[in-house]
């Protein structure tokens, strides 16, 4: 009976707790709420073409419980939305410079006696784009330089564990210095793990991460893009996670709870959206069965051959939190002009 009535009372204060933010919502958006404005932020450069050096559309988020009005004090700056009301984007369309200096116009937000002012600053440098066609290939690879059997250990050579677990044999990649050579000639390194202690060999694909270790694939992108030119990339690649099998009755008991980020390391450019650094999260936990891989795009803003980016596991450095286990495959790169709108 008491643990019945410990339920009641909490599942009565839950009610309780949702039924306080209802109310709480409601208050911010009636029209006798006191009113909020905020912005993401207060100084946006462009180039000479109206844009951000990665190609897109300036843009500022507002969030107005009762409704914004947005204007600017020049010609020039014109706000897609210029009324709105809650979370909203706001994209600035902005006309190409052809004065000869840079200028500064200012983007105003109102709310109901609240202000926020924008300074928009757009100078005279160009548009670095590479001008290459859309749909050109920087970067294909397959890691088809693993398929040989010359990579072995004392288990034999290297197999295909997504395809069939219950024979699982990856080699790790530290005995062999002339992968090691090869992957740095190709601008390869591995995230977390200089001493290359948690990379290992499949049969045309890696496995990344042992027990207590994670780590990831970091590249450069010298080489892949001209010298003083910037693009926009699709990335594309193929995850699975380390499956746990019973191989005794060949079952499938679990998996490595790894999920996946694309983070900016160094140099210019955005990850996932033109402005941020790191990807959304990028989950594997729909993978239960062997021969599945999952498929992931990952949009790069105004990369340059100065730019390294990294494919990574999020759990970098957890050992206590109930699991130390988040091994993961690899496969299938590819990186592909995109369009800067």
């Amino acid at each position: 009976m008491k643990k019945f009535k410990k339920s009641y009372f909490s599942l009565a204060f839950f009610t309780l707790l949702l039924a306080g933010a209802l109310v709480s919502c409601m208050e911010n958006t009636a029209e006798d709420a006191s009113p909020r404005l905020k912005v993401d932020k207060t100084n946006i450069t462009v180039i000479q073409t109206g844009r951000l050096s990665t190609g897109t559309k300036p843009s500022v988020n507002v969030t107005a419980n009762l409704g914004y009005e947005a204007s600017s004090d020049v010609e020039w700056i014109t706000p897609d939305k210029p009324t709105g009301k809650g979370i909203t984007d706001i994209t600035l369309n902005i006309k190409e410079n052809t004065t000869t200096d840079l200028r500064i116009g200012h983007l105003t937000i109102t709310s109901h006696g609240l202000s926020e002012t924008i300074k928009v600053t757009q100078t005279l440098d160009p548009d670095t784009d590479d001008g290459l066609e859309i749909g050109t290939i920087y970067l294909e690879e397959d890691f088809s330089l693993f398929d040989s059997d010359k990579y072995t250990n004392a288990n034999g050579v290297a197999t295909d564990p997504v395809a069939n677990p219950f024979e699982e044999n990856t080699i790790a990649m530290r005995d062999f210095k002339d992968l090691i050579n090869e992957f740095s000639k190709r601008g390869y390194s591995f995230y977390n793990s200089d001493d290359i202690q948690s990379v290992y060999i499949a049969r045309n694909y890696f496995k990344l991460g042992k027990t207590n270790e994670q780590c990831g694939l970091s590249m450069s992108l010298n080489g892949k893009i001209q010298t003083g030119k910037s693009t926009n990339i699709t990335l594309t690649f193929d995850v699975a996670p380390l499956l746990k099998v019973n191989k005794t009755d060949k079952t499938v008991t679990g998996s490595d709870p790894t999920i996946i980020v694309v983070e900016k390391m160094e140099g210019p450019g955005n990850v996932g959206t033109p402005t941020s650094t790191i990807s959304q999260e990028l989950s594997l936990s729909n993978i239960q069965s062997y021969g599945q891989w999952a498929h992931f795009t990952v949009p790069l803003y105004g990369v340059t051959s100065k730019t390294r980016i990294v494919i990574r596991s999020l759990q970098q450095g957890m050992t206590t939190s109930g699991n130390n286990q988040f091994r993961w495959f690899l496969d299938n790169i590819k990186m592909v002009k995109a369009s800067r709108e």
